[in-house]
């Protein structure tokens, strides 16, 4: 993971090109252009309306980032239900005319990545507003998402779930969020998926 002043910070949810024309694009062609994560795709069809501040939070990687308030996360007991669940959400979002990038395998990751986290579950699936839950019997609960509960080194997150911390931010303190809905001109569907 690159510093937080970075502008090529390592960042990514699950993704869907938004516009059309880009599904003839190469995948990387079309995620530098405009791709939204679970989360946005998900409050985007259910009307919701995302938060645009957050709480200042240090990652697991000794960064900071600017986390809303009700980000939290679904638990699974397995590594399979993760990825079961994860492909089921892609198809409905599928099915609802979106272009998914990202696979299931890239979205789940153990918990034993947050030890200080104090995730319940084995598994966790991507970042999440709390507005974006979904009903599943593989859930083995939805996580809020506490400090070093996210950006492990190497690990991906969502642009439009959590941004970088402004440069002298303070754990705890409120911030904006800079990424993602309400900045990107995008109607809220910008993520950007880069190589870590």
């Amino acid at each position: 993971m690159r510093s937080a002043a970075s502008t090529s910070l390592s960042l990514t949810g699950i993704a869907a090109a938004n516009r059309p024309g880009l599904t003839s694009l190469s995948p990387g062609v079309a995620r530098g252009v405009a791709v939204a994560s679970i989360a946005g795709a998900v409050l985007a069809l259910s009307g919701c309306a995302p938060t645009e501040e957050g709480v200042v939070l240090e990652g697991a990687d000794g960064q900071k980032y600017v986390v809303p308030s009700d980000a939290e996360r679904p638990m699974y007991s397995s590594k399979e239900d993760c990825i079961a669940d994860v492909t089921e959400q892609i198809a409905v979002l599928e099915k609802q005319g979106q272009d998914i990038v990202d696979t299931p395998e890239e979205l789940c990751e153990p918990s034993s990545r947050y030890p200080t986290a104090g995730y319940a579950g084995l598994w966790l699936g991507p970042l999440l507003f709390a507005g974006s839950r979904w009903n599943s019997p593989r859930v083995s609960g939805w996580a809020p998402v506490p400090s070093a509960g996210f950006a492990a080194p190497g690990s991906r997150l969502q642009t439009d779930v959590v941004s970088p911390a402004p440069a002298g931010a303070t754990t705890g303190e409120r911030a904006p969020l800079k990424a993602g809905f309400g900045s990107s001109g995008k109607s809220g569907f910008a993520s950007s998926t880069a190589g870590g």
